[in-house]
């Protein structure tokens, strides 16, 4: 069975809007229709959710229009298992934009079926950006793990990707609150920003880190956000939950502090020696346990004993030791 760390999570560190999932959330019926909308969504496509809430996906994927039959939607949802592509939608002001549009299935406890559209602005850098984070078209590609859960926290609807993320398998999660299957100081912290979230209609973002089974890898990265769902007369219906892996942007995060941790300590001396003991404090404990730094002889060196390196007795050039680190003292 998956596990997770609660320890592992850090919800007090939110990330800018920009860096994941600035995303219009809509939540469809079975019969294509919008049953919920968000903010972000009316920021992006202009219309409130008192405009939307109850009419035809048409107004949310432009590829449809009014008189097209929401069968045809949700055949073709249902065929593809999601639709997920690049189109255009027009807006309310009359400008169109370009957007990547992706429908997830989700499933409830009862057996009925939810689909969440996302549509993201195409003009936004895809991808990983230079300073390691987040870009919202990660949403068009990236497997996510998506949840709906009801004003009292309950899980109502689930995506199939959600299990892998959390560790909570749909029979655990679906009808139970974070804090009846996940208990702890960190569920209970999830659940506060959930309420925040409901109160205020706004959207939260939050890294968090899990450990999963040996099989499925070690520490994984994720991002989450909080959507609140509203109705037609704005009221809070619930909450949009979206995580996905960002490994990749975690990485190239840590590479970056590397380079930036690197360029102030090795670049502050022109000592050879000093460098070379900046370098092997710099590697421990980040990259190695245990770092020598030695180099040839025949560079311009200041005092102490060269280190002679000979395994036949042969003679092979002599080598200073100019850095030395390790992880255990002495």
């Amino acid at each position: 069975m998956t596990t997770i760390s609660l320890d592992a999570v850090t919800l007090g560190k939110q990330l800018n809007a920009s860096d994941i999932f600035d995303t219009a959330i809509a939540l469809l019926d079975e019969q294509g229709t919008v049953a919920a909308w968000t903010h972000t969504a009316e920021r992006l496509l202009g219309h409130s959710a008192g405009d939307i809430v109850g009419r035809s996906a048409a107004l949310v994927l432009p590829s449809l229009d009014e008189a097209t039959p929401t069968s045809a939607f949700v055949e073709r949802c249902r065929a593809e298992n999601g639709w997920p592509g690049a189109t255009a939608v027009r807006r309310r002001d009359g400008r169109v934009l370009d957007v990547n549009v992706r429908i997830t299935a989700l499933h409830g406890q009862d057996g009925s079926a939810r689909w969440l559209a996302s549509v993201t602005d195409a003009g936004m850098p895809s991808g990983d950006a230079v300073d390691g984070s987040v870009r919202g078209p990660l949403l068009a590609r990236a497997p996510i793990g998506v949840g709906v859960r009801d004003r009292q926290l309950r899980s109502i609807y689930v995506n199939d990707v959600a299990e892998s993320h959390d560790g909570l398998s749909p029979d655990r999660r679906l009808g139970r609150r974070f804090t009846d299957v996940l208990p702890g100081a960190n569920a209970e912290t999830i659940e506060a920003v959930m309420r925040q979230v409901l109160h205020n209609g706004t959207t939260k973002i939050h890294e968090y880190r899990t450990w999963l089974p040996t099989s499925q890898g070690a520490e994984k990265p994720f991002t989450v956000s909080f959507q609140c769902l509203q109705g037609t007369d704005g009221e809070s219906l619930g909450v949009c939950v979206i995580s996905a892996d960002v490994t990749a942007s975690w990485q190239a995060r840590e590479r970056l502090a590397v380079l930036d941790r690197a360029s102030a300590r090795l670049g502050s001396t022109l000592d050879v020696m000093q460098a070379g003991q900046e370098l092997a404090d710099l590697a421990v404990p980040l990259l190695a346990d245990y770092v020598a730094v030695d180099l040839e002889q025949s560079i311009s060196f200041g005092e102490g004993p060269p280190v002679g390196i000979s395994a036949t007795g042969s003679r092979l050039p002599a080598f200073r030791r100019a850095g030395l680190a390790s992880i255990r003292q002495g």
